[in-house]
């Protein structure tokens, strides 16, 4: 599309310079500087012819216009020519592939129904061929079962006999042993009844006689043995004891923890005995303040040592690997070298 531009500026154009003139009938000249900027307004005006593009441009846009038109016309075509074929050879693999099954089907059906028929004939003669069997292993059943049970009878019998003759005397004992019993308690001998009555009765009494004697003779042991610890500990209190009035010094095991927090606070603390009157912690715990801490002897560490070998052999006697274990980490804890006395 044609178009017209105009441009107006205004452009500052600078000059400068020098002119000498003479003076006083040329005995003297003058030296005149000049200089400025003068202002000239300048106007553009651009004239764009376009008609001849526009035209080339609406003959493009005409040409590709039909070119779309034939293109699109041409892939509609190939379009439904496509979808054509493919629904022919679509119906046509289809109906191949069904009649090709419809056609294996109906062999496997075929092959399959003379192999059941044949199948049937022949479970129908077994059938018949398990029957038979049945009813003649019925009849041989029945034949055998009848013999051996004739036979197991005569055996029963037979060893009846023989266990009768050889515990005869045993029978014979048992027979009259009840026929005796059955003509006690029958018959009108009531003093025989009486006599066993009074012998049945002291022998009850003798036993509950001799039990209650067994009862006491069990109890005075027991006190015995009671009244010998007590004499036994009543002696060694006595040895233990001394009978004075001395002032000593009473030493009972305490013990005291001093740890540092996460704070790095220190705490202090005191463990007593519970079979001891409880002293006050803090007393316990200034005094040990006011203590010095010195080394141990030799003499009380070797002291200490044979008493802590002692009672580790004592406590671990055994060889069990749990026991070895528990006694090497209990002696590695033991460090007399750092342990201080007060």
């Amino acid at each position: 599309m044609s178009y017209k531009r105009s441009f107006r500026k205004t452009i500052p154009v600078h000059y400068s310079g020098s002119k000498t003139v003479s003076v006083s009938e040329g005995t003297r000249s003058v030296t005149v500087n000049y200089s400025g900027t003068v202002y000239e307004d300048v106007n553009v005006n651009i004239d764009v012819d376009t008609r001849s593009f526009d035209t080339g441009v609406a003959s493009c846009n005409n040409s590709v216009n039909l070119l779309t038109g034939a293109v699109v016309a041409a892939q509609t075509a190939q379009i439904v020519s496509i979808d054509l074929n493919a629904k022919q050879i679509g119906n046509t693999i289809v109906e191949g592939f069904f009649k090709t099954i419809r056609t294996e089907i109906s062999q496997q059906i075929m092959e399959l129904s003379q192999q059941i028929n044949s199948n049937l004939m022949h479970l129908r003669e077994l059938a018949k061929a398990c029957e038979a069997k049945k009813k003649q292993m019925e009849v041989d059943y029945n034949r055998k079962s009848n013999q051996y049970l004739k036979i197991f009878d005569d055996l029963n019998k037979e060893l009846e006999n023989r266990i009768f003759e050889l515990n005869k005397p045993a029978f014979i004992f048992k027979r009259n042993s009840d026929n005796h019993t059955a003509r006690t308690s029958g018959n009108d001998l009531v003093s025989t009844v009486a006599v066993f009555g009074k012998e049945g009765g002291e022998l009850q009494a003798k036993i509950s006689t001799s039990i209650a004697k067994k009862r006491a003779l069990d109890t005075i042991n027991q006190v015995n043995v009671y009244l010998w610890k007590q004499k036994k500990t009543e002696n060694a209190i006595a040895q233990s004891m001394l009978n004075s009035n001395v002032a000593a010094s009473i030493f009972a095991p305490v013990c005291f923890l001093e740890t540092v927090d996460e704070k790095n606070q220190i705490n202090k603390k005191v463990y007593q005995s519970s079979l001891l009157s409880q002293i006050n912690s803090n007393n316990i715990i200034e005094n040990i303040k006011a203590k010095s801490w010195t080394n141990i002897p030799k003499e009380s560490k070797e002291s200490i040592q044979r008493y802590f070998n002692t009672e580790i052999s004592n406590s671990f006697s055994s060889n069990d690997l749990r026991n070895n274990r528990v006694k090497d980490m209990v002696v590695k804890l033991l460090d007399l070298s750092s342990t201080k006395n007060i």
